[in-house]
């Protein structure tokens, strides 16, 4: 079995969308669309060989607040 480890490195412009989505959704704002920019970054960070598969599902289950 292999084991996922949580702690690795976000990049930055994941990390501030990130904090813009979590700021947005205490006040109250456009909280949807804001996720689906992130989740694209994700895609984008996958391709690109910043982060895994695996480590994006990581952050959508730590910040996602869609569900």
């Amino acid at each position: 079995m292999e084991k996922i480890t949580e702690n690795f490195i976000v990049p930055n412009y994941i990390a501030e969308e990130i904090l813009e989505y979590i700021e947005q959704t205490a006040q109250g704002r456009c909280r949807c669309m804001k996720w689906e920019n992130i989740r694209a970054l994700l895609g984008l960070a996958i391709i690109n060989g910043r982060i895994t598969r695996e480590q994006a599902d990581v952050i959508e289950k730590l910040f996602c607040r869609e569900k």
